[in-house]
């Protein structure tokens, strides 16, 4: 366990994010139908930890907080809505699911249908979870930033605790992809004071490497007896997997699971959309050969966007 090194966090980041995306495309398109496809919702969990880690480097050059949150929303705001108003028209056009007035527009937009609305008897539709849940943990991230480290882990417990007993009394459970998530984020502000404070300490390597074994042994019970906890696991066992992924990572592989990390905002909200791959399997028959193709195709589309909208942002 002694590898456990967090810089290679910040060092192999863009290369976890390519792997994350396709980890969870894999797990929605059922690839393979197997079950490290069938877990691969922890690809989100990844973002999570990846996207507070990296932030925390971002408020050290600038902790203003107008100016971050202006910077973040410049990043998602663009990309997110120039896709939903694509998939919007397209669904138009095919006469399939979309927002109907100017209040659904707004919900749909605003990312507020998924917090409160969620199809109920206002008929409100909303797109997606991930985007509303990452602008929400935004806000709040440079407050976390400013917490020592003691009172980030009493936050993290005090975090662990309402959401097993969230999950437990079945709370809000519309909402569970959203609370689970928020001890991981947090937990990636920790790992992020570690960092700096050095990761040669003494006390920083037993705990990451203690941590890491108790996150294993959590994840593998969850997993085997189907119990709560599979994602609370990973999260404590994700310094480790980073380190492992780190090593094992072919030089050329990393170079295209990091070109493939730098659109993942594209890549995650295109393949929500399910068209590419019916239309895909009409042509090919073949399920796995398909999801395949259809996300090769994703890739150079979201690469096409990725430009359009660097461009579209600098003007």
């Amino acid at each position: 366990m002694g590898f456990i090194n967090l810089g290679n966090i910040q060092k192999g980041r863009s290369a976890f994010m390519g792997l994350a995306i396709l980890w969870i495309i894999a797990f929605h398109y059922s690839f393979l139908q197997c079950q490290i496809s069938k877990i691969g919702y922890l690809g989100v969990d990844i973002f999570i930890l990846l996207s507070s880690f990296g932030l925390c480097f971002s408020l050290q050059k600038n902790n203003n907080y107008k100016d971050f949150i202006v910077r973040r929303l410049k990043r998602i705001i663009p990309t997110w809505w120039f896709l939903i108003t694509l998939m919007f028209v397209i669904n138009i056009i095919l006469q399939r699911n979309h927002p109907h007035n100017l209040f659904q527009v707004f919900t749909y937009y605003s990312g507020l249908g998924w917090w409160f609305f969620h199809n109920e008897p206002f008929g409100i539709y909303y797109y997606e979870w991930y985007i509303p849940t990452l602008l929400t943990f935004y806000l709040f991230t440079p407050f976390l930033f400013r917490l020592n480290i003691k009172r980030l882990f009493l936050l993290l417990a005090a975090s662990i605790i309402c959401v097993t007993l969230l999950h437990y009394f079945c709370i809000i459970p519309r909402l569970s992809l959203s609370y689970q998530r928020v001890p991981t984020f947090i937990y990636g502000v920790i790992l992020y004071k570690m960092y700096i404070r050095g990761a040669d300490e003494k006390k920083i390597k037993v705990y990451l490497n203690l941590s890491a074994i108790a996150g294993v042994v959590i994840f593998l019970v969850a997993l085997l007896f189907g119990t709560y906890g599979i994602i609370l696991g990973f999260m404590f066992a994700m310094p480790l997997f980073f380190s492992i992924c780190y090593k094992l990572l072919h030089v050329k592989l990393g170079i295209v699971l990091s070109f493939i990390g730098t659109l993942t905002l594209e890549l995650y909200i295109l393949h929500l959309y399910n068209m590419p791959l019916y239309a895909v399997m009409k042509l090919v028959g073949n399920r796995e050969i398909s999801i395949v193709l259809t996300t090769i195709i994703l890739i150079a589309v979201s690469y096409i966007v990725s430009i359009v909208m660097r461009k579209a942002i600098k003007k």
